[in-house]
């Protein structure tokens, strides 16, 4: 997607500016990061299509429920953070993430329960869909498709498979 309007920094989105801004969509551009986003109302925020290579800055939005990230340059997901309590949808889709460890860093969002990551690498990893239900328990639907209650049951036994036995000692 070609950019909109080229814009390459976010300023001066404030509480104080955008008091009552529920929604925010600043997609198709050339933004590298989220940082200067301090709008602590928003609900939804739309960032796909840009150049975005972190995620920082965004801890405070405790409001935010939806964010699109798809198409960036994401790899890492260590901004998405436990603080944004009341997230439920992230579309990460066709970013660079390769690993799901990086994906299992989303369990802290405890209202998470859609997340979209097809055409990103991690996608190829073995037992794709099961692990990802096991690293993110809240999880309703990956890639648009609907956990089933046996993947449900299967990502519960794999995962108590791997617990560590209680010492008894």
């Amino acid at each position: 997607m070609a950019t909109v309007n080229q814009i390459t920094e976010l300023s001066d989105l404030t509480a104080e500016n955008l008091p009552t801004l529920l929604t925010l969509d600043c997609h198709g551009n050339a933004l590298t990061h989220t940082r200067n986003i301090n709008i602590p109302t928003l609900h939804k925020l739309y960032l796909a299509s840009n150049q975005i290579n972190t995620v920082e800055g965004l801890g405070h939005l405790s409001q935010l429920t939806t964010i699109h990230l798809r198409e960036n340059q994401l790899k890492t997901l260590d901004g998405l953070t436990g603080n944004m309590s009341s997230l439920q949808y992230i579309n990460l889709r066709a970013n660079p993430i390769e690993d799901l460890k990086e994906v299992s860093k989303l369990h802290c969002l405890p209202f998470l329960r859609a997340l979209i990551l097809s055409e990103c690498p991690v996608c190829e990893t073995d037992e794709y869909r099961l692990e990802v239900l096991i690293a993110i328990r809240t999880l309703e639907r990956l890639d648009k498709d609907v956990y089933e209650h046996n993947e449900r049951q299967d990502a519960e036994e794999m995962a108590s498979q791997r617990q560590p036995p209680e010492d008894t000692t």
